[in-house]
């Protein structure tokens, strides 16, 4: 059930790890499991959606946007996600870009850099989170949205590898497929909140005032809730409110298009070739990113299977982010 999709996701797994990609992509397996980083930054987006979607509808969008967030959410985990949107409101509502299309899907041959002809086995695809012009400009801009623990400022190393980023070039041409060619990227990236919770002090810890009887500073009778918790979030955020919210055009020229292009033909030509040796070689150095153990950790080291329905799924379309493209399949 090997996919014909080729997405930038796909690719970044493909790049790290053959054993990995051949379990998500060529028999389909995912973790029933979500990383909490993940499923905050899935949180987020979700909410920036509906925003983006009501971009224009002042008395909605916000409302709009936290009712996104839905009600299943761990009460903390929303309360950050509802401090970041409104900062996002605060700081960008004025800025004058008009969407075109919201979370939009693309598709089309994948060309061959060197002959020019479409591959027989792959198609390109993927998600733009926006497309959108420029009023002030009349240029049509791509908006990719990122949620990010690291530093954000511009100039940061953050921005620097994003000349590099195959995402970002990716979608220069799925622009094009969509029918509106793109002058820039625009990287809209939020910056995650580290406050965490703050908990009650330990009895045998506090230490009171002695004229009033209230707990020194930074001591708490109580745990912190929900609400307080997101009050904190936003005045932090009010108070630097770029160190959470950046903006970066990046551009491609055409010959760094091409070098990208290049890129994406490699790997879907290695990929190719695992397939057909039905090797899929293991890399120990990708056990762990990000502080994170891949999910198919155990079934590589022998501890577990993938047939273990608790830990594991195995889904038809393996692009879990694609709803309208279907991929065809081949064993």
């Amino acid at each position: 059930m090997i996919s014909d999709l080729i997405t930038n996701s796909r690719l970044k797994t493909a790049r790290s790890c053959a054993r990995e990609h051949h379990m998500r992509y060529g028999l389909g397996y995912r973790s029933r499991h979500t990383d909490d980083a993940l499923r905050f930054g899935d949180l987020v987006h979700v909410a920036l959606e509906a925003w983006w979607r009501n971009r224009w509808n002042d008395s909605e969008r916000v409302a709009a946007a936290l009712a996104a967030l839905g009600k299943e959410a761990d009460p903390f985990e929303r309360a950050r996600a509802e401090a970041m949107i409104l900062g996002y409101e605060a700081k960008w509502s004025d800025a004058r870009l008009d969407p075109i299309a919201v979370e939009v899907e693309f598709c089309g041959d994948m060309i061959n850099p060197t002959t020019g002809a479409a591959s027989r086995t792959y198609r390109i695809a993927g998600k733009l989170d926006v497309l959108a012009r420029d009023l002030d400009t009349g240029r049509v801009v791509i908006i990719e949205h990122k949620t990010s623990s690291e530093d954000v400022s511009l100039g940061s190393p953050y921005w620097r590898r994003l000349r590099m980023d195959s995402q970002v070039s990716l979608y220069f041409d799925g622009a094009a497929l969509l029918g509106h060619p793109a002058e820039s990227c625009v990287y809209d990236v939020l910056a995650k909140p580290g406050q965490k919770p703050l908990k009650a002090t330990p009895v045998e810890a506090r230490k009171y005032r002695k004229k009033d009887g209230a707990l020194y500073e930074n001591q708490r009778e109580a745990d912190e809730t929900p609400d307080e918790y997101r009050e904190r979030i936003i005045n932090a955020i009010a108070e630097a409110p770029d160190a959470f919210f950046a903006r970066g055009e990046v551009v491609r020229l055409e010959s760094e298009l091409a070098d990208a292009r290049y890129d994406v033909w490699s790997t879907a030509r290695q990929i190719r070739e695992n397939d057909l040796a039905n090797r899929h070689p293991r890399n120990p150095d990708a056990c762990i990113r990000y502080g994170r153990t891949c999910s198919f950790f155990d079934v590589c080291s022998g501890a577990a299977s993938l047939e273990d329905s608790e830990r594991f799924e195995r889904r038809a379309n393996p692009h879990s982010e694609l709803v309208s493209i279907t991929p065809k399949h081949r064993d």
